[in-house]
């Protein structure tokens, strides 16, 4: 309480009726006083003091109870933390989130938003906080338009991220995917989707998100299956979808494809060797390649090699000489390096490519966990990284290495999700063909109606807007490189591919495998029929092979008789399937030999014969005294075969034998030679899938698993038994790119095909699609948005949205990508705790444009709180001061400061409607924060205080208010929804009607800036106070000489005296005579002078110091005016404010110079 309070305190104690008649005399020059005087009292317990009010200024008790309560005080601190909950809580209780219960017009627009779904598994980062952020002023801003506003929100199983994170969790139970078995490791999935699902749902409410959750869809919900199934079958039967043996981006931790653009580089150092290769001299980063190069690439114009193109040579390596051929392309750069290139189709995208315009072979080398194939000699089983070590010392030796650049600048591919090398693989998937005409879409490709929908427009629509637009060339460039889309994903969690196969009657399929490792293999002792049981390690191999043979749903599995055979069969049986034993596939005898390890065998039979594959490895005994021969073991292979094809006709069999049956039985089926087979099943995870048909007592073998069966792709599983589903999920991008449309089905059943297109049978779908905009960060331009457009123009013959906004990253303070490592996170959560959710919200759109990255700081944020605190203290003010009710305004009445308040506000109320029209939202806040601090708390608060028209003042200050606070509503919800509600004013704001100028535009006078000549004035003598140093609380004497502004500045007088100028004498005059000792301002062509504040030499400097700023001001604006580029693009208004600029600045430096 300060000393004045406490004075007026112990008055309302001691004499209430005395105070009572002093306020009401002193209230006729501020009616203020009452209501101070009300308050105090009733915080005193002086209830008398209203009755003596009343007497004393003619009120009847009624009206002066009535003031008294209806001036209410807001809380002297706003808290979010006190109110932010409970007020999302009454919006959600409102069910005004949702359109249907709004109370719109028949007539009125639709408006719709689809919420990117944010991954079930995430939490709320700063990008995805600015997303909801400008998403919600959208959302808000047109429903309170009166438009019928539909944000519709979701989630995003993320099939990837999801999985890895569930099997992060169950390593540290000590257990894994493999022992849970596909059913169970899914329902620990979904469990953990749903609770993951609940926090971030609780984060996006946080953030005051005002979507429709009756509406929530779910990427993988029953309605969205039946969407995607429905889009895949359409596309499939437009032979757009196809499965083909390509190569595809792998992840080797993942054990999945990705697509290119889920691909990143990281940039390294690495060696760049020179290789001595045959009659050239190449340059790789992989050495380890080398073993599956089929060719040499050269440009077909390149003189150097014109006379080899063509042509075959033998090319000296470490596993002996391998033939390569000579191939002209013209993607070779025949000025990088030597101007040729090795390649290795199997293992590079480009490389495949060459391959295929050429014909030329394929050798796979490198398999699915990263590691070199069993052709790969002594170097099998090794990583890549491992052989790229042994191979380049070995290559030394051979003195193959001509030289090595030991830091060669390069990028290297990594999986997005979890930063694993990516491998280039061959590998049997699925495809959209984007490339393939469309019959029932006018003959053209998906891609071609993609690049339309956004260049032109397609059916009929206007074109996709892209905003910054340009992000377009970004969008046409992505779509022309684009390739043919892997949609196929070696993953559980997900949507599974709706493609079910069935083994044909008179085809037996087989599943071979490998026992576990026991620790004779790892010891290379030879075990032949000698009982030893499976390590450790062999478990594990035998556990990972449960889901697969789960899904290949045998009818039996036989298993050799030996217990290392026949622990690792009832281990992947897992009491599912039944297990039989056959002596035909039992290990190769090795009689005496058994039990010695191979280096003891050579020593004790010299004479004994062996074979190494590929020049290199464990060397595999081919004779040896009586040990049982390959062709005898190929025989009762054989055998075995024959008789599985026939008494296993249209069945399925799962083969658990040992490395030398199995050898005999890929040779058999593969029609190879035995000797070519030896050494296949060296390694003891390996899996493989054959078909065996017995005819007429003939063994008929096919490799070709799946295209030797019935298939039927389709919505629902087909009828009958013996129907098995492709194992493979959906790329996440595929699901997520039906988004817009089909987030606006309620029920799987409004979701049919007619016609060969999607019909979406639901009211949202006809009132709220195309969506008006999708809004995202621009790093999520091609995965996701371009996806839209392919899946959404083809699937139901339209665009997605009409407008996409893209938002830049959130970087820390000093414009670095925020991350844990770098401890430079900011966490949006946090934030809201501590400074509440709209200035989290404010620091994020303002400042920030379309498409480029924002530095965010805390300090940044703190700042915004600041602001919010200011509007509450604007709000209690008024509110605290005023009666709340609405009245009409007496035009004749009005003030120099009222009318041009409320032109300001006219001109706001249009700028910020159409700045959100134009998702201009940086613009649009900094309009708000301008109006609100400096126009009319800045200035016409305080001058309210002075002037004497106080019934004008309230209304003026209430209207404004309440109209404020609607336009700030979409920006910050929280605190405007508070103070609405402390004013009393029944209904939601958040359901209020946009403002409406049309009042404001009535008044004459309006648009007059006459009052800013009095602010330059008053601002120009606080100015030259500061400057001269003067002490607030000195008061000095002022002239004004106000030339042609007379009548003007004479009607001012009292702001002029009294909002923080320290003036205590003012005498204005149309001209007169120079005061000496007094500091001269020159405003608006008047002269200003403030007598006995300053000594004349100081007050010389100053004015010589603002003609020097001046003249550079000057200077500038002529150099931009002379400018042809800013001339002809300026829009006219602007170059004619700068030109105004510069006419003013001339004659203020004129009158300046004349002192």
């Amino acid at each position: 309480m300060n000393r004045h309070t406490h004075r007026l305190s112990r008055v309302i104690h001691e004499k209430p009726f005395c105070i009572c008649q002093a306020a009401s005399v002193l209230s006729i020059f501020h009616n203020d006083i009452i209501a101070y005087v009300l308050n105090l009292s009733i915080v005193l317990g002086q209830f008398s003091v209203i009755f003596n009010l009343a007497y004393f200024k003619n009120f009847g008790y009624n009206e002066i109870i009535f003031k008294f309560f209806m001036l209410k005080e807001l809380p002297k601190i706003y808290n979010p933390k006190d109110v932010e909950d409970s007020i999302y809580k009454k919006w959600e209780e409102s069910g005004f989130f949702n359109p249907d219960n709004l109370d719109t017009k028949k007539d009125a627009k639709n408006y719709c938003i689809s919420m990117p779904p944010p991954n079930v598994t995430g939490v709320l980062h700063m990008g995805h906080s600015a997303m909801l952020a400008i998403e919600d002023i959208l959302t808000r801003h047109h429903r309170m338009k009166g438009d019928r506003t539909l944000w519709l929100p979701g989630t995003d199983h993320a099939a990837i991220a999801t999985q890895t994170k569930v099997e992060k969790i169950l390593k540290e139970e000590g257990i894994n995917r493999h022992e849970l078995g596909r059913e169970k490791f899914l329902e620990r999935v979904k469990k953990f989707a749903q609770e993951s699902h609940d926090t971030i749902e609780g984060q996006i409410k946080k953030m005051g998100s005002s979507c429709d959750w009756s509406r929530e869809a779910y990427t993988l919900d029953e309605t969205r299956t039946k969407a995607v199934r429905s889009v895949f079958k359409m596309m499939y039967d437009d032979g757009l979808i196809y499965r083909g043996d390509r190569v595809v981006n792998w992840c080797p931790r993942c054990h999945s494809t990705l697509a290119d653009d889920e691909v990143e580089y990281k940039e390294q150092k690495t060696k760049l060797y020179w290789i001595k290769y045959g009659p050239f001299v190449l340059a790789t980063t992989r050495p380890e390649t080398k073993l599956g190069d089929t060719a040499v690439a050269v440009h077909p114009s390149d003189k150097r090699y014109k006379d080899m193109i063509g042509k075959k040579y033998n090319i000296p390596g470490v596993l002996g000489d391998f033939e390569i051929t000579v191939v002209g392309d013209r993607s070779v750069d025949s000025e990088f390096g030597s101007g040729a290139i090795k390649v290795t189709p199997a293992h590079s995208m480009v490389d495949s490519e060459i391959a295929e315009r050429h014909n030329l072979p394929a050798r796979k080398i490198i398999n699915e966990d990263g590691k070199m194939m069993d052709n790969c000699g002594k170097y099998a089983g090794m990583t890549t990284k491992e052989a790229r070590k042994e191979i380049v010392k070995d290559m030394e030796k051979m003195n193959l290495i001509d030289r090595v650049d030991e830091k060669y600048d390069n990028k290297l591919s990594i999986c997005y999700r979890c930063d694993t090398p990516i491998e280039p693989l061959p590998s049997l998937q699925w495809f959209i063909d984007v490339n393939k005409k469309i019959p029932s879409r006018d003959n053209k490709t998906i891609k071609e109606l993609s690049v339309e929908a956004v260049k032109s427009g397609v059916f009929g629509r206007e074109k996709i807007n892209i905003y910054p637009e340009r992000f377009e060339k970004n969008y046409f460039h992505w779509m022309n490189d684009l390739k043919d889309w892997c949609i196929s994903r070696q993953i559980l969690f997900g949507h599974q591919i709706p493609v079910w196969y069935k083994d044909k009657e008179d085809i037996t399929s087989v599943l071979f495998l490998r026992h576990g490792q026991t620790d004779w293999n790892v010891k290379s002792i030879m075990q032949g029929r000698k009982e030893t049981d499976i390590n450790e390690t062999g478990r594990k191999q035998s556990e990972e092979k449960i889901d697969i043979v789960k899904e290949f749903n045998p009818d039996i599995i036989i298993s050799s008789p030996l217990r290392r055979t026949l622990d690792s069969a009832k281990i992947v049986a897992n009491d599912e399937f039944k297990v039989v034993t056959d002596e035909r596939i039992i290990e190769r005898s090795y009689g005496e030999i058994e039990g010695l390890h191979v280096s003891e065998i050579q020593k004790k039979f010299p004479e004994a014969e062996s074979f190494t594959r590929e020049g290199g490895g464990t060397p595999y005994l081919i004779k040896a005294p009586g040990v049982e021969t390959y062709r005898q073991v190929f025989d009762r292979i054989e055998d075995f075969l024959k008789d599985i094809a026939k008494k296993y006709k249209g069945k399925r069999v799962v083969v658990m034998s040992h490395t030398d049956p199995l050898d005999m039985s890929e040779a058999i089926i593969e029609g190879l030679p035995w000797k070519d087979a030896i050494g296949s099943w060296h390694d003891n995870g390996r899996i493989a899938k054959f078909l065996i048909k017995n005819e007429k007592d003939e063994l008929v073998c096919g490799k070709d698993f799946n295209n030797s069966q019935n298939i039927y792709v389709g919505i629902d599983k087909p009828k009958g038994k013996r129907w098995v589903q492709d194992t493979d999920t959906l790329d996440t991008w595929f699901s997520s790119g039906l988004w817009t449309f089909s987030t606006l089905a309620s029920s799987p059943e409004q979701i049919k095909i007619e016609n060969g297109k999607l019909v979406i049978d639901s009211d949202d779908f006809r009132n709220f699609h195309p969506t008006n905009v999708l809004e995202t960060g621009y790093d999520i331009l091609f995965f996701w948005i371009a996806r839209m457009i392919i899946m959404t123009t083809y699937a139901i013959e339209d665009i997605p949205f009409q407008d996409v906004y893209l938002h830049g990253l959130v970087l820390d303070e000093k414009g670095k990508k925020m991350s844990k490592s770098k401890g430079n996170t900011i966490d949006p959560l946090e934030m809201i705790e501590k400074y509440g959710t709209d200035a989290t919200r404010l620091s994020l759109v303002i400042g920030s444009t379309p498409g480029n990255d924002t530095k965010l700081s805390e300090e940044k944020i703190a700042g915004y709180r600041n602001f919010t605190n200011k509007l509450w203290n604007i709000s209690r003010f008024i509110i605290g001061s005023r009666e709340l009710k609405e009245e009409k305004l007496d035009d004749k009445n009005l003030t120099l400061a009222d009318k041009w308040i409320l032109g300001k506000m006219k001109n706001l109320i249009e700028d910020i409607d159409k700045d959100i029209e134009e998702y201009k939202f940086s613009q649009a806040g900094e309009k708000l924060r301008e109006f609100t601090w400096n126009d009319f708390a800045d200035w016409y608060l305080e001058t309210s205080k002075f002037e004497e028209n106080k019934q004008e003042k309230d209304i003026i200050l209430v209207m404004i208010l309440k109209d404020l606070l609607k336009l700030w509503h979409p920006f910050i919800p929280f605190v405007t929804e508070e103070i609405w509600g402390q004013m009393n004013n029944g209904d939601l704001l958040m359901i209020e009607k946009w403002p409406d100028n049309s009042f404001y535009k009535d008044i004459e006078g309006s648009s007059d800036n006459e009052f800013e000549k009095v602010i330059d004035i008053i601002s120009a003598i606080r100015n030259a106070r500061a400057e001269n140093k003067i002490e607030p609380a000195k008061k000095v004497e002022a002239i004004i000489y106000a030339g042609k502004n007379l009548d003007l500045i004479k009607s001012q007088k009292i702001l002029i005296k009294s909002l923080k100028t320290g003036i205590e004498n003012l005498e204005i005059k149309k001209s007169g005579k120079i005061p000496e000792q007094a500091i001269k301002i020159v405003e608006n062509g008047a002269e200003i002078y403030l007598i006995g504040a300053i000594d004349k030499e100081k007050e010389k400097k100053r004015t010589m110091k603002e003609i020097e700023n001046l003249e550079k001001y000057i200077k500038g604006i002529e150099n931009k005016l002379k400018n042809k580029v800013f001339a002809e693009r300026a829009p006219k208004a602007v170059v004619k404010t700068e030109k105004d600029n510069l006419k003013n600045s001339e004659e203020k430096l004129k009158e300046l110079k004349n002192i």
